[in-house]
């Protein structure tokens, strides 16, 4: 994506992940962010040794990779004009605006259409930009839960101890990354209808949507089925999270060939006989409790690799630790060190493809408003402009 240019204005995590995945590629993205404060996610950690610095996010510097930093104020009619300047000179403008924020700041779908046509537009936003909820706000937490998927968890061994739990909601924001990786994929497929000949598109990207397409299979149960899938109809009687010597497995027997592999690799004791396995019904919380006491005093790699040997589909939970110093990570380059003026250096995990001829870009990301100069020459404004603009708090 070399010479592309994207515009980014966007909060937290769902079009800054859209951004990131741009610039890793190797496009030109300039994130616009508010003056004096900045993408809030700035204001998120963790931070070094537990220190709140803006500059210092690990959300931010991880979510804005690759990046250009500046800033405008977007409530301010000059800074709305100067927004409208920088679409001229970009291909893509990614936003997490609001229809009706996007209509007040100038760069609604039908404006773009009309006097931006080669630009390429993608909205991220909770519920799309159409529909009765199109105007809702939304956190992470929303999100997944409107897309269903919370309301099928605590499943496994949490279901089993405390089966009155309330829906869970998954951790590291898994929906508002899943709608960045969406829309990415859908600005690629707009840049390559766009060299065939088509004109630049408005993509119309809703996070819920992103969500319900990971989590499809309990909507086709119930329209194949009439089956309305809940976590216990999900629950899997034998199996589940096991505890190890040195943290936790899971164990998934699905098929009766895997109970049946299962019970030999077990020694084949009483409780495991395969007619139990069969009714899991009536043994299941019987199996699962001997199963613990089995697995509580071995380690998660000896489950793992000689289950996997005998047929039992055993697999272990790792720590982030772990994975950070994993040897087949590290061997792949995964991690990458970055470093940054302000936060010091660390590794970084890197994009989860590899392409053998154009290999991705991983620069550290921007400091607050680092490119105003910069970028704001480019627009024909003079240094004495661009103080006058930062004294009256435009940018």
């Amino acid at each position: 994506m070399g010479g592309l240019k994207v515009l980014e204005i966007s909060s937290m995590v769902s079009a800054p992940f859209c951004g990131k995945l741009l610039a890793s590629l190797g496009a030109e993205v300039i994130k616009i962010e508010p003056p004096k404060t900045g993408d809030p996610s700035r204001r998120r950690g963790p931070f070094p040794d537990d220190v709140p610095h803006i500059e210092r996010s690990g959300l931010f510097l991880y979510l804005n990779t690759g990046k250009k930093s500046v800033t405008l104020n977007l409530d301010d009619h000059q800074g709305r004009e100067i927004l409208w300047q920088l679409t001229d000179k970009v291909d893509v403008l990614i936003h997490d605006l609001s229809p009706f924020r996007a209509t007040e700041l100038g760069i609604a779908q039908d404006r773009l259409a009309e006097d931006r046509p080669n630009l390429i537009a993608a909205a991220i936003t909770p519920y799309g930009s159409t529909g009765p909820y199109s105007e809702y706000a939304a956190n992470d937490v929303n999100i997944f839960h409107a897309g269903g998927e919370g309301n099928l968890l605590p499943n496994g061994l949490a279901l089993d101890v405390f089966p009155d739990r309330a829906p869970l909601a998954a951790g590291s924001m898994m929906g508002s990354y899943q709608g960045g990786l969406s829309a990415a994929v859908g600005i690629c497929g707009a840049i390559y209808a766009k060299m065939g000949g088509s004109p630049g598109q408005f993509i119309d990207c809703s996070t819920q949507e992103a969500e319900l397409t990971i989590g499809y299979m309990p909507l086709q149960r119930l329209e194949s089925e009439g089956i309305e899938e809940n976590r216990f109809t999900r629950f899997f009687r034998v199996g589940g999270v096991m505890p190890a010597i040195d943290g936790y497995v899971e164990l998934l027997t699905l098929e009766p060939r895997q109970w049946e592999n299962l019970g030999v690799f077990l020694g084949e004791p009483d409780w495991a006989a395969p007619e139990r396995f069969q009714d899991p019904a009536t043994y299941g919380a019987d199996i699962n409790r001997n199963l613990r006491e089995w697995t509580k005093d071995k380690t998660k790699d000896w489950l793992y690799h000689n289950g996997q040997a005998a047929g039992v589909p055993f697999a272990p939970f790792y720590t982030p630790g772990e994975v950070f110093e994993s040897p087949h990570q590290r061997e792949r380059g995964f991690f990458t060190s970055v470093e940054h003026p302000e936060a010091g250096t660390y590794d970084y995990a890197g994009p989860p493809f590899r392409m053998s001829e154009t290999p991705p870009v991983l620069d550290r990301a921007p400091l607050l408003g680092e490119h105003n100069s910069a970028i704001f020459r480019d627009l024909r404004y003079t240094g004495e402009e661009i103080v006058s603009l930062a004294r009256s708090g435009v940018i």
